[in-house]
């Protein structure tokens, strides 16, 4: 008995199965990542006087840092006086 070949159509079906379990684990990574991340900023903050995070900042790609007399975004230096 030889080895059984597989039309190419069953070859290619594998491929999106294989960057699917791929594309899973590293989702869980980045869940996890996210939650140690989340862990400590909030730590940092609960330790730092009078520091909070608020929203999203309007650039997108950070958190905004509330102080007593400011916001500041630390991707995009956005500060605004409150």
């Amino acid at each position: 008995m030889g080895r059984r070949l597989r039309p190419d159509g069953a070859r290619q079906r594998q491929r999106p199965h294989r960057r699917l379990h791929q594309l899973e684990a590293e989702l869980e990574e980045n869940g996890q990542r996210l939650v140690r991340l989340e862990n400590t900023l909030r730590h940092v903050v609960r330790t730092t006087a009078d520091v909070s995070v608020g929203g999203p900042c309007q650039c997108g790609e950070s958190l905004v840092i509330v102080t007593k007399h400011s916001l500041y975004c630390p991707e995009c230096s956005y500060q605004r006086t409150v």
